[in-house]
């Protein structure tokens, strides 16, 4: 069994963002096994909370990435900026699904894509005094949520300053052209 982490290591989980490992230690856990080692996971956005994963659950453990550097999420916005857009679907229904599938899988160049898709969105309604639907607004503030987190951890800033950085970066392609 090998163990890709250490604890004290900062990793993201999942939607679940920025994590600690605390620990790695046998935990008590229902089915065939009474313990199973695991990674002992303290998110930072709620430090209340602990996630267990077992190091013998693939799925699981392949949601743990390494936190991307500068040069990493700098090349990730560039090539969100000037890559393949994520098309609007104005079929409400299907929509909510694609986003939620998008959110589950975590990957953030889709994420980045999502929320550009969403952002664009919002103006071309606010150009007629609308605005995204409940549903829209709020997979908005999620995505920008679990981006802003991980990015301000990597880049050394509050996460308010991470989303200008990330709105900044994704724009500056679109004013040039």
């Amino acid at each position: 069994m090998n163990q890709a982490y250490e604890a004290g290591t900062y990793i993201r989980y999942g939607n679940t963002g920025v994590c600690r490992i605390e620990n790695i230690a046998e935990v008590p856990y229902p089915g065939p096994q009474p313990t199973r080692l695991c990674y002992i996971l303290k998110p930072l956005r709620n430090s209340g909370v602990e996630v267990s994963v077992p190091l013998d659950n693939e799925g699981l453990c392949a949601k743990m990435q390494p936190l991307r550097s500068r040069e990493e999420i700098d090349a990730l916005l560039e090539e969100v900026a000037t890559g393949e857009k994520l098309a609007w679907n104005s079929e409400r229904k299907l929509r909510s699904l694609e986003f939620r599938k998008i959110q589950a899988q975590g990957d953030a160049k889709v994420l980045l894509q999502l929320l550009c898709c969403l952002q664009l969105q919002r103006r071309k309604l606010a150009m007629f005094g609308k605005r995204l639907s409940a549903m829209d607004d709020t997979v908005r503030r999620n995505v920008s949520r679990i981006l802003c987190e991980e990015f301000s951890f990597s880049l050394g800033m509050t996460p308010e300053q991470a989303e200008v950085y990330i709105t900044h970066r994704l724009n500056e392609k679109h004013e040039s052209k």
